[in-house]
């Protein structure tokens, strides 16, 4: 036997469908503003299952992008290299040297194969970027300590940067030498004007009638002792 349902019957179906499907929306909310943060993430992040932290997503940059691993960052070792192989003014422990003659003086020097050689009247000028070697011969003075003190050392003084800091005698090859250790300014880049804060060392090289002023500068903090010492000590009068 067919059953007919009424139209009553039907509308009270429909109501409770709706009444269901409301409840169930009412319970999702609940639930969501139960579960922590009511904030979205943003836009292109996901949240961290280890941390709930905001990491980029695989659209943006890689995680930690900015911040290498401690074990990945490189130590400082050493001065940055300018050039060359060296620090700037560093004379290389491979350099080959080379000996100036001064045939009108009188004098020999070895110098550094690839530095600039000037020919002065006076002497001569032999230098690199930040290291120089100067020779300047003059009149022998009959008391050469007398000299440095009342005439050298006041000239001196007068240049940028200029501070004493040793004033003694030296051997040199068998011989005593008058000696000076300085800091002075280099003098300034015919480009750039830049001077650069130097350590001299200054020989007085007594001759028959003459005086070498040999003078050895280095850019502060450049170990140049040993290329220093085979140039002073190859000093020669003819």
């Amino acid at each position: 036997m067919n059953t007919t349902t009424s139209i009553p019957d039907r509308t009270l179906a429909i109501r409770r469908i709706i009444l269901g499907s409301f409840l169930s929306a009412v319970v999702v909310a609940c639930g969501n503003g139960a579960s922590g943060s009511s904030s979205p993430s943003p836009v292109g992040a996901v949240s961290s299952p280890a941390t709930g932290a905001v990491t980029p997503s695989d659209t943006g940059a890689p995680a930690d992008s900015s911040t290498p691993e401690a074990s990945t960052i490189p130590a400082e070792s050493q001065a940055p290299d300018t050039g060359g192989g060296t620090t700037a003014g560093d004379v290389p422990d491979n350099a080959v040297f080379l000996t100036y003659q001064q045939t009108s003086l009188g004098f020999s020097i070895q110098y550094v194969e690839g530095w600039q050689v000037t020919t002065q009247a006076d002497g001569v000028l032999i230098h690199d970027k930040d290291s120089s070697e100067w020779v300047s011969v003059g009149p022998l003075p009959s008391d050469i300590a007398a000299y440095i003190t009342s005439t050298d050392l006041p000239a001196l003084q007068g240049q940028a940067g200029f501070k004493l800091i040793k004033q003694d005698s030296v051997k040199v090859g068998g011989a005593s030498l008058h000696h000076l250790v300085y800091h002075i300014l280099s003098a300034a880049d015919p480009v750039t004007g830049k001077q650069v804060p130097s350590t001299v060392d200054r020989y007085y090289v007594p001759g028959t009638s003459q005086l070498a002023t040999v003078s050895l500068s280095t850019p502060d903090g450049v170990d140049n002792v040993d290329a220093f010492r085979q140039m002073i000590g190859s000093f020669k009068w003819r």
